[in-house]
């Protein structure tokens, strides 16, 4: 019996009807057929949505939507049977959502294994883990979240100047109820690439297939740039604003959609990065205006009919913005404790002009040879993350090189030299070749006198490059599954050296793809320890008055700041002094802890071994500077030379700790009837 009938390949799914008969007198009553929805035609000239097949153009031809020939005299129409297929399609977005997903746990596996207990980036994350504590804690008092006295006491710090990843602490909020700071961390370092590629995927949808745009966002999410700032810089992981930024422009810029509707929309993007990284909103700006200024370049004729609906729109963003961020930006530049100056040096955390094709030790394929010449590139291997690998390069220059001319898509035409002028930025002020400053002047060296932009360490604009690259890629490679060589009438004789050229073409571009993706596969994820001792987490933390000052030992500083991590698993029940936070030096420039004096000195310099107990414990200076503290507790942890520091301290507070869960706990307040002092 003959089979006809419709295939209908919609978007999202494939339905198959099939409908059987002894001949075509048989098909007596009309059946209902799934509507096609009808498709947009891209960018680049295929169609999104359904496709119509050739079965489909056939059964037209044939008269078989739903009715048949006329039937034989005396013959009544009976229903013909009919057996229907359904093959569910999962939606690419689901679909890439989850892989992504996959990949992000299958790095961060060995936090997961312990969770709670470790993370990744010493220090820092730390830092972050009590940044994710304070924001809940501080709204649920009614605390001020963007000053505190908690730390660096009695002083305080403004957070806004350390990246306090302050809405993500508000989001995250009921896991850091439920498993504390560090289990917070680990979920949220484990999301940001993973909603930071999803986020490039999403917009790129737009102009290629969903495939070219899931390896984009992979390239983009997972690329060296992101998984280094999954050492302890969750404020630059967590990107999904600068393809938020992208899709916005676009409606705005290119597609003309309503200004005032965009402009809101682009203002609360805005006010919500800067409530995750300030320094992410400054560079996403800065590589901005430099992909609109290429842009006009390439369609001049446009500009005057585009120029005042994009500022309209843009100049609503700012106002929505402005609104909004007017308390913190206020706080942070106008209030005490305000930084002047640079915060980072300058020419250390540069790109080397070897990195883009020098493995780092971040990378799983990284030869010997290579990591000798990239473990001498300044800036540290966190900070050293603009790797591209020359299989990606050589994938972008055939894209780029291909799709020349008239035939350049516009994604092409506008990325690939954004790329290569933020690549240019990231090598910084002066130009460093294999760890060597060769002085001479780069576009970099004014920009970083410019306010704001003089905070931008010109390595992490290797985040932009690395979005440009894997944009020129997914379009190339969506241009490459676009084309057809066979004609509707094929002759055989004369297509088959077409076909097995495009055939050659596609192994080739597929294979040379793995290699870049290969070559940047990350290295095994380094874990820091995280752990608490159990006095901090239990009822032994309530000997400690709420608010009163605890001097909690090892001292906090940038080289360690469990201090900092020990009392945001207490709840923020005490304040401290000391910190690792950007506070205002003598002069009102940044530093990275409280000015030092003799009784931090020597704390810090005994548990690093440069001094002993003996050697301090008569200092003058040292007794008039606890003396000036005069804490109401003492809390001596885990440390290096817990001997030593046990020693200088007893002598310091005269008397013997008492031991309560895992640490050596002083109440010198209590004895002289003198707390809690603050609230």
């Amino acid at each position: 019996m003959p089979c006809r009938g419709w295939t209908v390949t919609p978007y999202r799914q494939i339905i198959t009807l099939c409908s059987y008969g002894g001949n075509q007198g048989d098909y007596g009553r009309e059946r209902p057929v799934h509507p096609v929805r009808r498709g947009r035609i891209g960018v680049y000239g295929h169609t999104r949505g359904a496709v119509v097949t050739q079965s489909e153009t056939a059964g037209a031809a044939e008269g078989i939507s739903g009715h048949g020939t006329d039937h034989a005299p005396g013959h009544s129409a009976r229903p013909a049977p009919e057996i229907r297929s359904w093959r569910i399609q999962v939606p690419p977005p689901l679909l890439v959502a989850v892989g992504y997903l996959a990949v992000a746990i299958g790095i961060f596996h060995s936090a997961w294994g312990n969770l709670g207990n470790v993370s990744y980036g010493g220090n820092d994350a730390m830092l972050f883990a009590w940044f994710l504590g304070w924001t809940p804690h501080a709204l649920a008092d009614g605390l001020n979240p963007f000053l505190t006295h908690h730390i660096n006491a009695p002083d305080g710090a403004d957070v806004l100047w350390s990246t306090p990843v302050l809405l993500l602490g508000a989001l995250a909020a009921p896991i850091t109820l439920l498993g504390g700071p560090v289990t917070t961390l680990t979920v949220l370092l484990t999301l940001a690439p993973v909603i930071s590629g999803f986020a490039l995927f999403w917009v790129l949808r737009r102009w290629v297939r969903p495939g070219p745009a899931a390896l984009a966002g992979l390239l983009y999410g997972f690329g060296p740039h992101m998984i280094g700032a999954s050492y302890g810089h969750l404020h630059l992981t967590f990107a999904p604003f600068p393809p938020v930024l992208l899709l916005l422009l676009d409606d705005l810029v290119v597609r003309g959609r309503g200004p005032r509707r965009t402009g809101v929309l682009l203002g609360l993007a805005i006010i919500a990065q800067a409530l995750i990284g300030e320094e992410l909103l400054a560079t996403s700006a800065l590589a901005a205006t430099f992909g609109l200024v290429i842009l006009a370049v390439r369609h001049r004729d446009r500009i005057r009919s585009r120029l005042r609906p994009a500022l309209s729109g843009l100049a609503t963003a700012g106002g929505v913005a402005a609104v909004a961020l007017a308390w913190p930006l206020g706080t942070q530049f106008l209030g005490a404790q305000r930084i002047h100056g640079s915060i980072q040096p300058d020419g250390i955390a540069v790109t080397d002009l070897l990195t883009f094709v020098t493995p780092t030790p971040m990378q799983a394929v990284a030869p010997d040879g290579a990591l000798r010449h990239s473990l001498g590139f300044t800036g540290n291997a966190v900070e050293v993350s603009g790797y591209l690998g020359a299989p990606l390069i050589v994938v972008v220059v055939v894209v780029v090189v291909a799709t020349g001319g008239a035939r350049r898509p516009p994604p092409v035409g506008v990325f690939a030299p954004l790329g290569v002028v933020m690549a240019v930025l990231s090598l910084g002020g002066h130009l460093h070749v294999d760890g060597r400053d060769t002085g001479v002047p780069l576009p970099w060296l004014p920009l970083q006198h410019v306010p704001v932009l003089g905070n931008v360490l010109p390595s992490r604009l290797a985040l932009y490059v690395m979005m440009c690259a894997a944009i020129v890629v997914a379009t190339g490679l969506d241009r490459l599954a676009s084309d057809r060589t066979v004609p509707a009438d094929p002759d055989p004789g004369r297509e088959i050296p077409a076909r097995v050229r495009t055939r050659t073409v596609r192994l080739g571009a597929g294979l040379l793809t793995l290699a870049a993706l290969v070559a940047l596969v990350p290295a095994p994820m380094l874990t820091t320890s995280m752990t608490t001792p159990a006095f901090f987490t239990s009822d032994g933390v309530t000997l400690i008055p709420q608010g009163a000052t605890a001097l909690v030992v090892p001292f906090p500083h940038p080289q360690n700041a469990e201090a900092m991590l020990w009392q945001a698993r207490a709840n923020f029940r005490f304040v401290i002094p000391g910190c690792y936070c950007t506070v205002p030096g003598p002069d009102g420039r940044a530093a990275f802890h409280s000015p030092p004096d003799a009784l931090t000195s020597a704390l810090i310099d005994i548990d690093n071994g440069a001094t002993t107990a003996a050697a301090m414990s008569g200092s003058p200076r040292l007794r008039a500077a606890y003396k000036r503290l005069a804490p109401d507790a003492v809390v001596l942890g885990p440390a290096r030379r817990t001997a030593e520091l046990r020693t200088l301290l007893r002598e310091l507070v005269g008397a013997a700790p008492s031991r309560v869960g895992g640490v050596d706990l002083w109440l010198p307040g209590r004895e002289a009837g003198r707390w809690p002092r603050h609230r």
